[in-house]
């Protein structure tokens, strides 16, 4: 006839935990730091080269994770965050 709701939730629980063990897993055994690093790097030339670079906020220097051994300017990262939002919103005059 039916199953019974101790069936269904072991069926539930089990398609769950299997769904987001295999994505763990994958995300484990295929993950790449240095490609990541290097999408993210080429995102952020090409908006800026698309849409021209903002006028009103700083840039920082970056290394540059295609091409070894240059800089490249960053408008999205901050070298150290929580420092620069101190200065910037606690600066005494």
């Amino acid at each position: 006839m039916g199953r019974t709701i101790w069936r269904s939730l072991a069926a539930n629980a089990s398609l769950t935990i299997g769904v987001i063990g295999g994505v763990k897993a994958a995300d484990f055994l295929l993950w790449d730091k240095e490609k990541y690093d290097q999408m993210q790097e080429r995102l952020e030339l090409d908006y800026w080269k698309k849409y021209g670079t903002p006028e009103f906020i700083e840039g920082h220097l970056h290394k540059s994770t295609i091409n070894k051994g240059e800089f490249y300017m960053s408008f999205l990262k901050e070298k150290n965050p929580h420092t620069n939002l101190d200065d910037r919103v606690y600066k005494t005059m």
